[in-house]
């Protein structure tokens, strides 16, 4: 649900007061400027003489799109004034479907972080209803982008990373668990699409939308344990699951260990499964091993003993007995197996996709010919594709009902239509979706899929959406609450409609009736 307009309004006024920069966070409590008046602009490094990081949009040029999620878009950007290269996540506040609180605490988590091994967090500032975080842009990607495109690339059965490539990383990022657990932190979402790498062999973890602040040293003020469920499910420790005693930072080792499987065998244990089963899997079942989800004894037999034993024992169920940061740091593993930063740019930077190609998908989306309507499909990477269907037909059909769905030239259906029978409960099958809205130019189209309970998430769906330049990013919340609405609570129309802000300009009146300004989302 999205704040209040009080509400984003008061968590401006305190973001306002965290835009520190890479110094420490400060508020000001005097009469004069109040609660939250910063007491200091970004801080500069010692030794340079480059301006301060700004704290206004107009001195950032923004570029392309390198990673979006449900809440925030990632854009390769440009600092004018700085004449240097820096990445931007830009939270719409009114669309956050979380407490602010959370979200004040990433920025506080970011900003009290300096590791070379952890990603660099520059400044942040309120720009219209959204707020931009201006952070260091490393090149190469993260290590899902990277492991993807070699599976899609190279035949990787047995394998994707070797032992040397894993050791090398993850010695990096034990690196930066190490001073994040020191400093009093667990980062609770530890997987390959959070760890980053630069073109020169640097590996930083990122994403503190999940972070938490721990006791630790003489600091009593914080809380020994956690308990909230937050993270991955395939990534997830079980007491984080369990929520009985609550966990401590022994939660990233095991979330690592699962990182360490995903990085040889492509994907997390159970990543087919939906997420209370993988929930039950986790809890009921033996830990995970890299064989788990092997096709034969024989795929993954190129992984030695103390790769699998450092595996083993980080996914210990019981948090006690498995090793920290530090302790991991001296196994024999990475000693053995771990090499420079060099030896990465040999093997993944040259290897890993490039920002241009990450962002080919979305460029291409962004040059089809506006005003078509199409389906989503599966490739046999099992990576969602767009297929318009004046790409699939010479001529056009788009009056004509076929079998796959048809886009009539008429007003669609309301909810006032003639009710269809009601949605038989859903089980693992697939379902037919079809979401009826006016793209860009304000031309009605249709976008046909199958959502498989098995596999598919509504934000995935929604994500999948704006990659493909088909909806607007200020939507992605509404279409996937919407999405998990018709399939969860199936109204006796099979058919919702919602407002929407693609294909709508501001000052014109919303039509229902014709879509405008609206969506629909139905079963077929």
């Amino acid at each position: 649900m999205s704040e209040s307009p009080s509400e984003v309004d008061a968590a401006s006024a305190e973001v306002a007061g965290l835009s520190l920069g890479a110094g420490a966070v400060s508020h000001s409590n005097t009469s004069s400027g109040g609660p939250g008046t910063p007491t200091a602009g970004p801080t500069q490094p010692a030794g340079t003489d480059k301006e301060p990081w700004p704290n206004h949009a107009d001195h950032y040029e923004v570029r392309e799109i390198i990673g979006v999620g449900a809440t925030a878009v990632v854009h390769a950007a440009y600092c004018k004034p700085r004449d240097e290269k820096c990445a931007i996540k830009r939270i719409n506040l009114e669309k956050w479907n979380t407490s602010m609180d959370e979200l004040l605490k990433e920025i506080q988590a970011m900003s009290s972080c300096h590791n070379e091994n952890v990603v660099s967090y520059f400044t942040s500032f309120v720009h219209k209803e959204e707020l931009w975080l201006i952070l260091r842009l490393l090149s190469s990607g993260s290590l899902l982008d990277i492991i993807r495109h070699k599976m899609k690339n190279q035949d990787c059965k047995n394998g994707v990373l070797d032992e040397s490539t894993i050791a090398t990383v993850l010695k990096e990022v034990l690196k930066g668990l190490e001073y994040l657990h020191n400093n009093g932190h667990i980062h609770r979402d530890i997987k390959a699409g959070n760890i980053l790498l630069g073109s020169e062999g640097q590996v930083q973890i990122a994403d503190f939308g999940v972070s938490a602040w721990l006791a630790s040293g003489g600091d009593q003020s914080r809380a020994k344990s956690r308990h909230t469920f937050v993270g991955t499910p395939c990534w997830m420790a079980p007491e984080v699951m369990e929520q009985v005693t609550g966990y401590d930072y022994k939660a990233d080792i095991w979330s690592f260990g699962i990182t360490a499987i995903e990085l040889a065998s492509g994907t997390a244990p159970y990543h087919k499964y939906p997420p209370m089963k993988v929930l039950m899997l986790t809890l009921q079942n033996e830990p995970p091993s890299l064989d788990s989800g092997a096709e034969d004894r024989e795929q993954y037999k190129a992984y030695g003993k103390t790769f699998r034993k450092m595996i083993s024992e980080c996914l210990q169920k019981d948090p006690s007995k498995r090793p920290t940061a530090t302790e991991l740091l001296r196994h024999e593993f990475f000693k053995k197996k771990g090499r420079d930063r060099k030896f990465l740019q040999q093997t993944l930077v040259a290897l890993g996709p490039t920002i241009d190609a990450r962002v080919a998908k979305v460029k291409n989306a962004q040059a089809r010919k506006p005003g078509s309507s199409g389906k989503f499909t599966r490739n046999p990477d099992g990576e969602w594709q767009w297929e318009s269907d004046d790409e699939d037909n010479d001529n056009d059909n788009r009056g004509t009902p076929s079998a796959a769905g048809a886009t009539p030239s008429y007003p669609p259906p309301t909810a006032q239509a003639a009710p269809a029978p009601a949605a038989a409960p859903i089980a693992s099958r697939p379902l037919s979706v079809v979401l009826r809205m006016r793209n860009p130019n304000k031309e009605l189209n249709d976008i046909r899929f199958e959502y498989q309970p098995t596999k598919d998430t509504t934000e995935g769906i929604a994500t999948e959406l704006l990659t493909n330049g088909l909806i607007n990013k200020s939507d992605v919340t509404v279409m996937a609450s919407s999405l998990r609405q018709l399939i969860e609570n199936t109204p006796p129309t099979r058919v919702i409609t919602f407002r929407v802000s693609t294909g709508f300009n501001t000052g014109e009146a919303p039509d229902e009736k014709t879509l405008l300004g609206f969506a629909q989302l139905s079963l077929a």
